[in-house]
């Protein structure tokens, strides 16, 4: 849901990128150029969603120079000019969502940690529909963080609402080794495979993201969360309580299971699975 082409700054072609993820085994891909809303009709065997990512870039002189806001947008609601944003604080920023939300349906907040925003000016923000909570290009490069989590969870400690994603933020290279930057984070997404069927989908919430495990089942029957997953090392369900529940094998064998029973005080409960390779999948947030 986050990939550039060379209608901005990435490296490879619309055809050349869908071409890529394509051969790689995925479904559907997201364009989103910078400044330029994606209106190709290329048919290359992969569902192409059509998006853009917009900027609002901070004004001041201070230690914040430089500072900006990318959000990708997708499922406009009229035909309008895409316009430079500007912001000097989070009054503004938020005047920025605000005309965003006006335009598109669906608004992602686009790499938070090297945005440099301070929690408190994340708090104080509205209106997105869904965030990334793991960027392969720029978190552990450019913040050496490898997730925005930790925010996430503060987030929703003062009971702020989204949704979160997993994205490349591809703009290249693709050489077939380790060290590209493509195959790194994406989503999986109950829905048909054709434009209108995914983003229906990810804007309701039926959708998780991961960096490689997955998650097979995952549902509520009375006060008991269980969910069902690929093998992996811990399953770890996260609430506003003061502890979470850690699961895993005393013998350091890989497990697929793991449930919470609901103890009354949750506003909410959020999983997250951990391979033996370290990666992670999340479940989206229930806001109970």
């Amino acid at each position: 849901m986050h990939t550039h082409t060379t209608i901005s700054d990435g490296d490879y072609t619309i055809r050349e990128v869908l071409n890529i993820y394509k051969d790689n085994g995925y479904d559907f891909l997201g364009i989103t150029d910078h400044e330029i809303f994606c209106d190709s009709n290329e048919d290359a065997g992969i569902t192409l969603v059509h998006g853009i990512e917009e900027a609002s870039s901070y004004v001041g002189n201070d230690d914040r120079s430089g500072t900006y806001a990318h959000f990708n947008c997708f499922l406009p609601k009229a035909n309008g000019e895409v316009k430079a944003y500007y912001y000097q604080n989070i009054l503004d920023l938020q005047g920025t969502l605000d005309e965003l939300k006006n335009k598109y349906e669906l608004v992602q907040f686009n790499h938070p940690l090297f945005s440099r925003f301070l929690d408190n000016e994340h708090l104080a923000l509205n209106g997105y529909d869904l965030i990334e909570i793991y960027n392969h290009k720029d978190f552990v490069e450019e913040t050496g963080m490898s997730n925005a989590e930790n925010l996430i969870r503060t987030m929703l400690n003062n009971h702020k609402k989204f949704w979160i994603s997993a994205n490349d933020d591809f703009h290249g290279p693709y050489y077939g080794t380790k060290n590209d930057k493509c195959f790194g984070g994406f989503n999986m997404v109950c829905a048909d495979n054709n434009e209108e069927s995914i983003l229906q989908a990810i804007k309701n919430g039926y959708f998780y993201p991961t960096t490689g495990p997955m998650i097979k089942d995952f549902r509520r029957e009375g006060n008991i969360f269980k969910i069902e997953t690929t093998p992996v090392k811990r399953i770890i369900f996260y609430s506003n309580m003061r502890r979470c529940k850690n699961i895993y094998d005393l013998n350091d064998e890989e497990i697929t299971y793991g449930e919470y029973e609901i103890r009354g005080n949750e506003f909410y409960l959020w999983v997250k699975i951990i391979d033996k390779d370290g990666k992670i999948a999340w479940s989206q947030p229930v806001y109970l």
